[in-house]
């Protein structure tokens, strides 16, 4: 026992204090930049949110491409009230102000024409995503540094692609690269709330790519480094997302860890690669869970016991709060069971451009479509290189999404429109399958045939 915790156990608690001591770090100094130093930015940030919906279609009407103004304008508030004299409450505090009964778009316009102080405290969550924006707003507004981390994405997505074909791989880089569009990640540069958990995905995946190449000879240490890169993604994840699609960092990099060693024959028997991916998922969620305890623990000592308190209440929210069955307050409250069935299939349905209006059963039979069409070409043109082992490992990461949507069941009902792209996992996983144990074989047997 204390061979296996020097060994496995002591490394991860290294590892998380190291990084999440790099994340605060990061925190702290880009919040030293002066507050006069991205004023005018932030102004010019503060008419654009002004002027827009907060929530606007870039497609009309179409659920998917659902724009998050309200996510973007709080961060950006949050961010230029950072206070330098008082600068690590502020950062725990995470103040920002909106007037009682306005939305927060018109509150920041007027809290920049008035030098408003702020007046809400946001503390669960970390708002790493000011390490990327203050550096940017010396030199652009939102609308630039949106634009900067998206072709930032863009890039890493294809680097991505790149890496897997220099790897022979190029039918899984492709699926990556397709799964990427039908899941509309290119609306990732509209707002900078979903790019986060995009951007720690594909430098997590690369990451992951490489350890593979170096070390699947030897799986013993292959198993160590992709621990470590699971609670490393765990950290970020945590310091950087704003409960968006953060399943993406654990569910992508391991799928195609799993591809990798199938390919080079390194799979080993089912349940070993179970207990693997059990494990990883472990490392991961405990580095996340551990985060966002740092996070209130640290919220605790700056602003009392109750603040613990506030964070798991507002948690507990986001699990079993209200939702209606319609748009609005005054709607038919949803029972349990429509509150759970709802953040299913409104996610599901977000897979498919529905505009307007989003019917239960037609986003269930197009959801089930999908399915059924994929298992039918694959049952139709599959050969002796199918593995179910490797179908099986891949279901087991296509459930957490659910999973996640299950237990966040407030939060998934009321934002499928940005959380339904955790399910990027799930077409990469079905594009990969159909193309590698389906249509793939349909030429090798005319080769065979023609012989």
């Amino acid at each position: 026992m204390v061979k296996f915790l020097k060994e496995h156990i002591l490394p991860l608690i290294l590892i998380f204090i190291s990084t999440a001591a790099i994340c605060i770090l990061a925190l702290v100094t880009t919040s030293l930049i002066d507050k006069n130093v991205i004023r005018q930015n932030c102004k010019e940030s503060a008419e654009y949110f002004y002027e827009r919906e907060l929530f606007p279609y870039l497609l009309e009407d179409q659920f998917n491409t659902r724009q998050d103004n309200y996510a973007d304008t709080i961060l950006v508030n949050i961010m230029y009230h950072v206070d330098r004299e008082q600068l690590l409450t502020s950062l725990v505090k995470a103040p920002y102000y909106q007037k009682e009964g306005e939305n927060v778009h018109y509150s920041f316009y007027e809290a920049l024409q008035e030098d408003k102080e702020p007046n809400v405290e946001y503390f669960r969550y970390w708002h790493g995503a000011m390490v990327l924006l203050r550096p940017l707003f010396i030199f652009t507004d939102i609308e630039g540094a949106r634009l900067v981390l998206g072709s930032l994405l863009l890039v890493l997505t294809l680097l991505v692609g790149i890496s897997l074909h220099r790897k022979e791989e190029t039918a899984l880089g492709v699926c990556y690269l397709i799964a990427n569009l039908l899941i509309q990640s290119w609306m990732c540069m509209f707002c900078v709330e979903y790019i986060t958990t995009f951007l720690i995905m594909n430098s997590i995946v690369l990451w992951m790519i490489y350890c593979c190449g170096k070390y699947q000879n030897n799986r013993v240490l292959l198993n160590k480094k992709s621990g470590a890169i699971m609670c490393v993604a765990g950290v970020t994840t945590c310091f950087f997302d704003f409960l968006t699609t953060e399943t993406i960092t654990i569910t992508i990099p391991l799928f195609i860890l799993l591809v990798l060693l199938y390919k080079a024959n390194k799979l080993e028997e089912i349940k070993k690669e179970l207990i693997f991916l059990v494990t990883r998922g472990m490392i991961w969620g405990l580095s996340y869970g551990a985060m966002f305890s740092l996070k209130w623990t640290i919220a605790a000592v700056f602003l009392g016991g109750e603040a613990f308190g506030k964070a798991v209440e507002s948690a507990s929210v986001r699990m079993i709060g209200t939702v209606t069955l319609g748009n609005t307050n005054l709607d038919e409250v949803a029972t349990s069971w429509e509150r759970f069935m709802g953040a299913l299939i409104r996610n599901q349905g977000a897979l498919f451009p529905f505009r307007g209006e989003m019917k239960m059963g037609a986003a269930i039979a197009a959801f089930g479509g999908i399915l059924f069409l994929s298992f039918a070409i694959i049952y139709l043109f599959h050969s002796r290189n199918i593995s179910y082992q490797l179908m099986v490992l891949a279901a087991l990461l296509c459930l957490v999404p659910y999973v996640r949507y299950t237990v966040l069941a407030n939060h998934a009902y009321l934002h499928y429109f940005f959380t339904y792209r955790a399910q990027l996992i799930v077409l990469f996983v079905l594009l990969f399958f159909i193309w590698e144990f389906g249509l793939k074989n349909i030429g090798m047997k005319r080769t065979k045939n023609k012989r």
